[in-house]
């Protein structure tokens, strides 16, 4: 199977709003606030989380994360996050077609009025800090101490993205600051671990719920393994059943099935060593999958892309860590015709020829198995294993039409 559908899983984000509305192509490409990607405007920054400023030196413990699970893992904290690099050359392959640069202008945080970074007490509280713009303006950021206690304090992802919305450059498409610490939006959340207003070309994603202290740790069924029958059974059977609820799940199956679909080859190569190493991802592997799959994410919405309810896809909404980690890395035929088109439409020449879009997919397919293949170990990280081989199968089948065309 190459495209299944989406798991709808208990608490899944489908499964809560069932009636969410669909996009079809002919509604994104109608859609009035879609920013055209054209030679001029063809570019992705990335704005690196802001740096701390000495004032405001007691800002560096809100990245370090509090959950009990960190307080008995200690040694995890060393681990080293995701290189920008890595992290640009997976979106450039990702949104191939278009420059994904890292944005070098400083920003910086600094105190505002007389508070310092001091760690609030209750969430209930909220206090502002001071964000420095490349263009030397002061934002005040709201921020708070986070509502379940696993990172001392949280910013405001509209105020970020109100301070981000004064810097975008000339030659951007879109602006994304990725910040090291949590974030969060409305009174009543928890966290948010990211967001695009894509109209307005902006969006910030957070890194720290990713971080393998935060995140719910992998059972072996993250994606691809998540789609194994017997642990969607299982998933089903203890919701309905709470008392009889299993302290450990099985394993994924590792067998190729009949048909060896590129769904069952991600499985196997996920899989392959699951019963003789767990943990199986090395931290830093595991951590980047995860992020840079919500920035790809977050970012499609800046090219008009809206949820997906179709299928199994990278842009389905999400209701939990959990869901996001079942999810898969790759969009589905609806939305990656939608990409291309934004894409190709506006710096491909001859787009109207069948067999340059064609060609353009199996480009976007290949660049993104490199990039996997440097992850594909599955010692390393079991999504980069599984989506290299998943890519493999694809890649194989090119000569059958990969774009669907959704408009006639």
């Amino acid at each position: 199977m190459m495209f299944p559908g989406p798991l709808i899983l208990p608490d899944d984000d489908l499964a809560e709003d069932p009636e969410y509305p669909p996009q079809d192509f002919r509604e994104w490409r109608d859609e009035e606030e879609r920013n055209p990607v054209t030679r001029e405007r063809k570019t992705i920054y990335i704005v690196p989380s802001p740096s701390i400023t000495q004032e405001v030196y007691k800002m560096q413990t809100w990245s370090v994360c509090t959950s009990e699970n960190a307080a008995t893992t200690r040694d995890m904290q060393a681990t080293e996050p995701p290189k920008l690099q890595d992290i640009l050359e997976y979106l450039s392959a990702f949104f191939h077609g278009m420059d994904v640069k890292l944005f070098t202008k400083p920003f910086q945080w600094k105190k505002w009025d007389k508070y310092t970074g001091t760690i609030l007490k209750t969430p209930d509280t909220e206090r502002r800090i001071g964000l420095m713009t490349p263009s030397k303006e002061l934002f005040g950021i709201r921020c708070r101490a986070s509502p379940d206690g696993v990172s001392p304090m949280q910013v405001n992802l509209d105020d970020i993205l109100d301070a981000l919305a004064e810097n975008i450059p000339s030659d951007a498409h879109s602006v994304m600051m990725l910040l090291d610490m949590d974030m969060y939006e409305g009174d009543g959340d928890i966290f948010t671990a990211g967001r695009a207003y894509g109209g307005s070309r902006i969006a910030a994603v957070s890194l720290f719920r990713d971080h393998p202290l935060c995140a719910p740790r992998d059972d072996g069924h993250a994606w691809p393994a998540s789609h194994c029958a017997t642990y969607i059974d299982q998933l089903c059977h203890e919701v309905s059943n709470p008392s009889t609820k299993q302290t450990k799940r099985q394993p994924p199956q590792s067998q190729r099935r009949d048909g060896g679909g590129p769904l069952h080859v991600a499985i196997e190569a996920a899989a392959i060593h699951a019963e003789r190493t767990i943990p199986l991802e090395a931290p830093t592997a595991q951590w980047l999958g995860r992020v840079v799959v919500t920035m790809a994410h977050e970012l499609c919405h800046c090219l008009g892309l809206d949820h997906c309810t179709y299928f199994a896809c990278a842009m389905q909404g999400c209701g939990s860590v959990d869901e996001a980690q079942r999810q898969p890395p790759y969009v589905c035929p609806v939305c990656l015709e939608k990409l291309c088109t934004a894409i190709g439409e506006g710096v491909v020449d001859g787009w109207e020829d069948e067999g340059t879009r064609d060609g353009f997919v199996r480009e976007r397919y290949e660049a993104l198995r490199r990039v996997s293949g440097r992850w594909g170990n599955a010692n390393v990280s079991r999504m980069f294993a599984g989506y290299k081989a998943w890519l493999d199968v694809v890649i194989e089948r090119s000569s059958e039409k990969v774009v669907i065309v959704i408009d006639d």
